[in-house]
């Protein structure tokens, strides 16, 4: 069963040391649980245009239970079109990788005039190599090769992660050093899909959920010093200090008073940046991220309700249950039921 971090409240000393180097985005994945997968390869030669399925459907189909799914398409040779059907389209070369934070709608083309066929009618043409299938489809011109897959966050209550991202994240090649870490997951996701070795399905698996990581960690750094959102308050000074506090005791009875003395600034400068920044006071986030925990321990241990309440703050079980309720629209005992009937069907 998951524990909550616990740093011991009369120990101030220990309270800074530790959350210092609380890594936050860290602590938010192992909350909210990555599932990766690849599900096609496409040996595409121009002309051709296709348009992946609609969020809903691929979800019900690729992993059932699942609310949204983070798309992505690597370039692993030539190049071709991404076009969002509300936004202008981005040109993809060799090594580039994009993802749809969102699922939204799009199309993959080589030629921007292309009439896309769907989905269904490119599966059509698949070839399966020992259970993953291989896309062979086009007018027989120049070849591009995609490498095409998801990651699964659970949303749970509260995911910070997939707030005021935008539509579409694209990491260009030229961007990416030859011996970075993010160079080198894409290298072994496209041999591992060559290769066909024993074990594929999981190393793929483990590979995409990593490129998902590298790709949001590049997104970080690479925004404007007042950038908004989850992000941006990371990289702000006080704000992603305050945010390491209540991450790495979010059961602790904090203030946003106690937390201006932690970070050392005012109270007013500091409910004004995290505002600011995310939208909310810190009081605010903290009593989501304390449902999503909560949430999480429902879902995958079998501690008593008044536990649950005690590990993420509430003095009491009926408070807890009244916060649960007013958030997730129906009591945490229920929602728990509720959750493991989900599983099983």
């Amino acid at each position: 069963m998951m524990q909550a971090p616990k740093i011991l409240p009369e120990t101030p000393g220990l309270v800074q040391a530790i959350s210092a180097s609380f890594d936050v985005l860290s602590d938010v994945l192992r909350v909210v649980r990555l599932t990766g997968a690849v599900f096609f390869r496409g040996d595409l030669s121009a002309p051709w245009a296709f348009e992946p399925m609609h969020k809903e459907q691929l979800a019900r189909m690729l992993l059932p239970g699942a609310k949204r799914l983070v798309l992505f398409h690597v370039v692993a040779q030539g190049g071709c079109w991404i076009e969002l059907s509300d936004g202008p389209a981005d040109r993809l070369s060799i090594g580039d990788i994009v993802m749809l934070p969102y699922g939204d709608a799009h199309t993959m083309l080589s030629d921007r005039r292309q009439q896309p066929v769907s989905a269904a009618e490119l599966m059509r043409h698949a070839r399966w190599n020992a259970g993953f299938p291989t896309v062979a489809y086009g007018g027989g011109g120049a070849c591009t090769r995609l490498i095409c897959g998801f990651v699964h966050c659970d949303e749970l209550l509260f995911n910070p992660l997939l707030k005021a991202l935008p539509p579409l994240l694209h990491v260009r090649a030229g961007t990416t050093h030859d011996h970075s870490l993010l160079a080198a997951t894409t290298d072994s996701l496209i041999d591992e899909i060559d290769a066909g070795h024993a074990g594929r399905a999981c190393v793929l698996a483990r590979l995409a959920e990593l490129l998902f990581i590298e790709v949001l960690r590049r997104h970080m750094a690479a925004l404007p010093p007042e950038a908004v959102g989850w992000f941006g308050a990371l990289n702000d000074r006080l704000v992603g200090r305050a945010l390491q506090l209540l991450h790495a005791d979010p059961g602790h009875s904090w203030t946003v008073d106690l937390l201006a003395r932690e970070i050392g600034t005012s109270r007013s400068v500091l409910a004004a940046r995290f505002k600011r920044r995310l939208g909310q006071s810190p009081m605010q986030y903290l009593a989501c991220w304390r449902l999503q925990i909560a949430a999480q321990l429902l879902r995958d241990g079998d501690a008593s309700l008044t536990a649950i309440a005690a590990q993420v703050g509430y003095e009491s079980e009926a408070a807890f249950n009244r916060a649960f309720k007013r958030y997730a629209g129906e009591p945490p005992a229920t929602w728990r039921a509720n959750a493991a009937l989900s599983v099983k069907t």
